[in-house]
């Protein structure tokens, strides 16, 4: 389908809207976003044109060196504040960052996930609950743990500028599990997690 392009400033801001609205529309279920792994290859390659950061398409396509210095915090960075209509792609590289991080690159990545968690608890829990339904090796929820355990240790000790403590933190996912039995185990399992980190860096 062609479209005409708009002519004035507000028809511009009134197509990007309506541009916008249907990407969200076709990466959604029931109102629900779905997940990369979910999506067809054209909703893919609508959501891949919609990404305006270069680091984040160059990651995807595998042209993107993970380490840990300024161009791979800049990139985390471009990861934590996109928006809605690039959130199953910022969460699939997430989620490769957090499988693929050792070394320097994972203290350097783990204050990044805490805070990537704390803007989408609701949408991260449910794929976490959707992985241990599966009864899959959940190496994806337990690297989570892992990086929330850590922060949330150094920021005990005072040695990271986390912008949450251990409660403030569990409450954010508190909040976003509250009313559903399925999500409300899956961040009690996580949290167990999370404690046994922290307990295991004594």
């Amino acid at each position: 389908m062609f479209i005409l392009p708009p002519k004035s400033y507000d028809t511009m801001k009134s197509f990007l809207i309506v541009l916008i609205e249907i990407i969200i529309f076709s990466i959604s279920v029931n109102g629900q976003i779905k997940y990369w792994e979910d999506l067809s290859c054209s909703q893919k390659t609508d959501i891949l044109e919609a990404c305006k950061a270069e680091s984040v398409k160059k990651l995807y396509e595998g042209n993107f060196v993970l380490s840990d210095d300024k161009k791979t915090e800049n990139l985390l960075n471009e990861l934590i504040v996109s928006d809605v209509t690039i959130l199953p792609l910022s969460f699939y590289l997430f989620n490769k960052i957090s499988i693929e991080s050792d070394g320097a690159l994972a203290e350097m990545a783990g204050e990044y996930h805490v805070e990537y968690l704390a803007r989408h608890p609701g949408y991260i829990l449910t794929y976490f609950t959707i992985e241990r339904n599966r009864s899959v090796d959940n190496l994806v929820w337990k690297n989570y743990a892992e990086f929330v355990g850590y922060e949330l240790y150094f920021k005990n000790r005072g040695t990271s500028d986390l912008n949450y403590n251990y409660q403030s933190f569990k409450e954010i996912l508190v909040s976003a599990s509250k009313g559903d039995k399925e999500i409300e185990e899956t961040f009690r399992i996580f949290w167990q997690l999370v404690d046994e980190t922290i307990k295991n860096m004594d």
